[in-house]
Parts: C-alpha cells; structure tokens; sequence
C-alpha cells in the first residue's frame, strides 16, 4: 500500500495505516467501519491508532487530546469522541476486543465506557498499554515496571526473568490462558534447553534397539541459569538418513518441561535420525539441541490363536489371533488392510483386522467347515506372518420361553416380578432375559440361573397408567444359543374403588322417578357413570341419577349399576333389586257436560287434563245411572229414551303399565222433550173441485215418525189424512183452503204447521 504523493504511513495496526497528514486509510476497504470519521479534515488530526485484526473496530488519538472509539455492529458503525478528564488529554490508546483503552498524561487508564481501570504510582507516566478481555489490561511505566487490572495471579505476572533485568519498555497480549509477555529493556535473556530420550526395553526390563515401530519420546527442560523454570514453545525437526527432514507441531512447555513424541510415521526408515530442539519465546535466546537415534528394524513377529476351533453360529466365542514382537516393541499398524482374515474358497467373506488382536466372529459364517487364512503384512517381510487352520461352524441352538407375565392386572397392582424358563432340545440355555415395551426394558434384565430360570424385577417407580401395551419378554443368548423372545399384550386396567352398595330411593311404579345414591367410595371419584337395568337389561339412554319408571317395567325390578371414576380409577357397583315395578296411576279431574239436556240435542264430555295422557279412552253415557251408550267419542247425541232422565257420562282412560282409571261426571238437568224444526207447509194442484192437490211439508229436523195432514174449509176442518194428497170436494166450492201438518216422534213435542190460505176454490 502506497501512501500519496508527499506522505507518509507513520503507523499500521489492523488494516488502517496512520498517514503523516493525521489521515486514517483502510486499502482494503475504503467504506470500512466509521469511514465518514477517518479523514478528520480542517479539525484535529489523527495522532495514533489501534485496531483489532478481522474487527472492525478501531481507536485513535486525536492531537487535542480527545480518543475517538468506532463499534462496528451488525446494523452499522458508530463513532463516538470520548473527551479525557479536565487538565489532563490522553497519550495512548488500544483497542481491545469490544472496548477500547486511553492512558491519560496524568497516568490514569480509562475505558471508552467511561470507568477508570487504574492509576500510575505518582510521578510515573504510562508508556505502552495493553488491553485484554473487557476490563482487563497492563501498563509498562515510564520506570520499566507493569501495573495490571482485572488480571489474576497467574496473568498478572511478567516474564519469568533473571534478578535486575525486570525492567520493561512495552507490553502486549491477552488474558486468556495466561498467555502475555512484556518487551524487556537490554539484551535477549539466555536459556539453557537439556533433552532427555526414553529407552526401550523388553518385557523383562533390558534394553532393547530402538525400532521403526517405537515411538521416541523427549522430555525438553528450558530454564535460566539460575535453574528457574520458564514458558515457551519446543519445536522438533527429524532429519532421516536420506537427509529428508519433518518439522513437527510445537509444543508448549508446562512449568518449563514439554513432552515431545516423535511418531512411527515420522521416521520410516532404519538407520541414524538426528532430532533437532529448539526452544523460543520472547525474551529469551537459545541454541538448538541435537540429539542423534540409531533406528533398527521391526522385530519378527509370532502369531498365537486362542479360542475354540468349533463353535456355534452367532457365537462370539470364536478362534482369535492375537500378533505381538519376539522382544515387546510396537508392531508396524499403519492401515486396517495390514491384517486379513480370509476364508478358502468365499472370496466374498473377507475380515480386515484394526488391534493386534482379532477373533473371526466378524465373519459372521453360517454352519459348515471352512479353512481360514490369517495373514499380517508388517514394515517388511521380517515382521509379516502367515497362518491357516480348517475350523468348524455348528447351527446355534433354538430356544424358547415361557412365563408367568400377566395378561392383565390393576394399577397399583403390578406384579413386583415376572418368572422366566428358557428352555432348549440340548443343554441349559446360558444368557440373559429383560422385559420389554415400546423398544426400551422395563423393569430389571435378569441372567439364567444353572437351571434356565431367571426372575426379572420391576420397581413401583415403572408402574403403568390404565392402558394396553405390547411386551416382549426377551431372551438374549450367550455362545452357542439362538436368541427368542415372547410376545404378550398387557391390559393395565384401572384400580379398583373402595365403596359401598349404592341405593335406590323412590317408589318402584311406572310413572314415577327413582333416584340413585352412590354411598361412600375412596378415594373420592371426581364423576359417576350410571346404568340402570329392569330385570337385568340395561335401559337404552338411562344413564343419570334419577330414572323415570317406564310402563314396559311393570311387573318388573330395577337395579343401578354406579361407575366411579378417577384418573386411574375405575369400578363398578350394582345396588339392590327393588321390589317389582306396580302399576303407575292417573291423576284425572273430573269430566264435564257441555250442551243442553234435551232429546235429539248433541252433548260433548270434556274430560280435562290427565297425567299421563292415556293411550285410550272410553266414555259411558248413563241416563238415570243406567248405561244407554259406550263410545270413544267425547260427543254424545241425546236419544228419546232419556227423556225425563238426567245423564251422566263416565270417562275410561287405559295405558300400558297403568291401571285404568274412571271418572264420572256430575249429573245433568232432567232431559227435556225434543223439538221440531218445520218450515210452513205448500200446496201445490189445480184449484178446482175435483182435482188432487199435493202437500209438501219441507224438511223436518228431525223427521216425524208419523204425519197427519188436516183440510180446512175457510177453517172449518173438512178433511183429516196421513197422505199428502188431497182430492177437492164440492162442498169446498167458493172457499178457502187451508192445510195443517202435525208431525210427532218419541221424545219430542208434536208440532202442527199451517199453510197459507188459498185461492177460492171453483
């Protein structure tokens, strides 16, 4: 990065650079964080910078003596001045992780949220500072000391140096694990670096080569000349015969020692490797270390088997080979295809070895004879191995169980344990048996004792709510056996109430409302169920506390079934049979008679208002206390006979599982006559002595019995007949005539109707 014509970077930190012209640049990105306030133009120039690498926040000095903080947040980037306190302006600055740091001329260490964090002893002056974590930090002082804040005991101190040189010119760094350091004043400190590598021994305790196969481990010591301890980093290079090097990872010295191992893989080939120690860290100088190893190769190697050359199906006891050195040292494991297990003859059953022991169960073979290969190829030949045997695979045995597991029980009544047998066609069968439901046990897993029989525990805290659940009582085999396992669904059905017999109150009639009472339960049912039952038969809908008779009970005897329920909780109790179900009763007013008490008038019986409404109804009609109709009709015409009489009806009512009930009412007026109704009579006819007129009376209501008619002769009666028809006679020539109808009926008063006068008769 270029600065323009005529200027100058006078300072870099983070990605700004401080021009000569108090100007902040940023090449990689001129729109960075607070870029509106990084050229300060016409006003105070920028005098120091620090900012955090990979944040974009920043802090600098401005030459009045004001700090200006940027925060770059997510939303954007704000910039605030923070102005020193009176009579003072601040003289440096660093940024830390989320807050920033300004010294004061007067020795005072402020943080941009404006809190002081220390003070310089009076008369020193702060030369460098150094923020950490958020309210952490260190100061080198004009005197070459540090003052530290918010720093424990162990970051606070300075680097471990010799007396008389702990004078420092600067400091930097962090608080996290303890890692910081100071600038020194005079020369680099020296160290003295020692290196110590293990030796090999066989498994009898004598030295033995050291190998390709072993890993060489170094304990690096670094310390002053006083023998004082301190902190730093150890790097290894490994320089093979062929003159190759391999530099490895550094490794940081705990309390002055590191331990450095130098890998197979790090030196492959035999001969003379020179390792290479360095130790650095600031303050301190050293020389490398070179510390020389004469590598031979690999140990032969010997393969021992172990296990059975027979064995069962799915058996894990099977033949294993186990690779070790004739004199201990590690064998030459670089990759998992160094070890094969093959099998003659199935090039698709192949086992590829990790460990220096392996069995062939991985196989996974079924029943038969089969010849394996077992081959280790090493560092070279002189370390490979090669070995074959011919073994037998049996069938595993077939097992099967049996138990005393429930198929149902009550909550709070789960059994504390289940029994199982597992039985084979050969010998005992060996493993172990667990109780299952929904894929997880339940309960204790148990071993088969000697005989095949195993008790599997459950606890009260795997007690089941009321509901059905599939189990698995599981057998799991040992070598030789075929796992199995029992299926059964278990009912958890909810626990019992304590409770009495429940009661019936009310009369056992039709018609009427029985009610039941529960009595005392525990625990207490937070609702009930109810059932009643005639004769045993449950009554569709009749599922409340009260129960109205039906008709279809008489005769019969009610019982209630009472369900409490609770979370839980659920039975049943059936009270007592009641006597059987009498018949149910009408309550009826009553009747009364409406219209007049006269022959031939219509009477109507109002019967009122009953309860229940019978399904049938009868009224008898009696005149003088003598039945003279029965009908279903509440109207009632009055006959003749009645005549004289006084009437009463009686209202019948019926329904099923009632008794039948009747009801008289009050007697009527004494009967009347009936009467006619008749309009004047029309003779029709010549009016001529000699000619036949005719009569014709009307419509009568109701119709006579019997008719007279009389003739009449300017009113003196001429003529008295029961035919209509009249034949003029001559002593009727030149008057007038006239003709009265008299009808009569039983029970009624005769009536008698005149015509009008007629013409003269010629």
């Amino acid at each position: 990065m270029t600065p323009p014509d005529g200027l100058a970077y006078t300072a870099l930190s983070g990605a700004l650079a401080l021009r000569s012209d108090g100007v902040l640049s940023d090449a990689g990105d001129p729109d960075a964080s607070c870029s509106d306030v990084r050229d300060p133009g016409a006003g105070p120039r920028y005098t120091a910078v620090s900012a955090r690498s990979g944040l974009g926040n920043w802090a600098a000095l401005r030459s009045d003596g004001a700090l200006v903080y940027c925060q770059d947040e997510v939303d954007g980037s704000t910039a605030t001045v923070v102005d020193p306190p009176a009579d003072t302006r601040f003289v440096g600055v660093d940024m830390g992780v989320s807050e920033a740091i300004g010294a004061t001329a007067d020795g005072r260490v402020i943080s941009t949220n404006g809190s002081q964090l220390a003070v310089a002893p009076t008369g020193r002056s702060i030369i460098s500072l150094a923020a950490m974590s958020n309210g952490q930090g260190a100061a080198a002082l004009d005197d070459g000391t540090i003052i530290s804040w918010g720093l424990n005991s162990r970051d606070s101190e300075p680097p471990v140096v010799p007396a008389g040189r702990d004078v420092f010119s600067a400091v930097s760094g962090y608080s996290g694990y303890g890692q910081h350091w100071a600038i020194v004043v005079g020369d680099a400190i020296p160290v003295e670096v020692s290196v110590d590598m293990s030796v090999p021994t066989n498994p009898s305790g004598a030295e033995r080569p050291t190998r390709v196969t072993d890993v060489i481990a170094l304990k690096v010591s670094a310390a002053l000349e006083s023998g004082t301890p301190v902190p730093g980093w150890v790097t290894t290079t490994v320089t093979a015969p062929d003159g190759k090097t391999r530099m490895l990872e550094p490794e940081r010295t705990h309390q002055g020692t590191a331990e450095v191992e130098v890998y197979p893989w790090d030196h492959e080939l035999t001969g003379a490797y020179t390792l290479s120690t360095a130790f650095s860290e600031s303050p301190y100088v050293t020389i490398p270390v070179e510390t020389t190893v004469d590598l031979a190769e690999p140990s032969p190697v010997v393969v021992t088997t172990s296990g059975p050359a027979t064995w069962y199906e799915k058996s894990t006891r099977t033949l294993c080979f186990e690779l070790s050195t004739t004199d201990g040292s590690p064998l030459w494991l670089r990759s998992t295809d160094q070890i094969k297990i093959t099998v003659d003859g199935r090039p698709d059953l192949i086992q590829f070895g990790e460990y220096n022991r392996e069995c062939v169960d991985r196989l996974d073979l079924d029943p038969g004879t089969y010849t394996l290969h077992y081959d280790y190829e090493g560092w070279s030949e002189v370390d490979s191995v090669a070995w074959s045997r011919q073994v037998v695979v049996l069938p595993s045995v077939a097992t099967r169980i049996e138990s005393d597991l429930p198929s149902s029980w009550r909550y709070g009544e789960m059994p504390d344990s289940v029994e199982v047998d597992v039985f084979s066609d050969s010998s005992v069968p060996a493993g172990i048996t667990t109780l299952e439901f929904d894929q997880l046990t339940f309960g204790y897993g148990s071993r088969l004792d000697g005989s095949g029989h195993s008790q599997i525990r459950i606890d009260d805290e795997d007690e089941l709510v009321p509901g059905t659940y599939p189990m698995l009582v599981r057998f799991r085999a040992d070598d030789d056996f075929l796992d199995s396992h029992l299926e059964r669904t278990v009912t958890v059905k909810p626990a019992p109430f304590t409770t009495d017999t429940p009661t019936i109150t009310g009369t056992p009639q039709v018609g009427s409302t029985l009610t039941a009472t529960p009595g005392a339960w525990s625990p207490t049912p937070t609702s009930f169920r109810y059932a009643w039952k005639v004769d045993g038969v449950a009554v569709t809908g009749a599922t409340s506390s009260t129960f109205s008779v039906p008709a279809s009970a008489a005769g019969k005897k009610v019982t209630v079934t009472v369900t409490g329920l609770k979370q839980y909780y659920e039975s049943s109790a059936t009270s007592a049979l009641t006597t059987a179900v009498a018949p149910g009763t009408f309550t009826a007013p009553k009747p009364t008679i409406k219209g007049t008490a006269k022959v031939g008038a219509t009477l109507t019986a109002t019967r009122g208002t009953w309860s229940p409404t019978p399904s049938s109804v009868k009224y008898v009609w009696k005149a003088n206390g003598t039945t003279i109709s029965t009908r279903t009709s509440s109207t009632f015409v009055v006959p003749a006979s009645a005549k004289g009489k006084r009437l009463t009806v009686t209202v019948i009512g019926t329904r099923t599982g009632y008794t039948t009930r009747s009801v008289a009412s009050s007697t009527t007026l004494t009967v009347a006559a009936g009467t006619f109704t008749a309009p004047r009579p029309t003779i029709t006819g010549t009016k001529r002595v000699g000619s036949t007129l005719t009569v014709s009376r009307g419509t009568w209501s109701p119709a006579p019995l019997s008719v007279k008619y009389v003739w009449k002769a300017d009113g003196t009666t001429i003529s008295t007949r029961t035919s209509n028809r009249f034949v003029i006679p001559a002593r009727a020539r030149g008057k007038h005539l006239t003709v009265t109808v008299t009808g009569s009926r039983a029970g009624y008063t005769a009536k008698s109707v005149t015509s009008t006068r007629n013409v003269t008769i010629r």
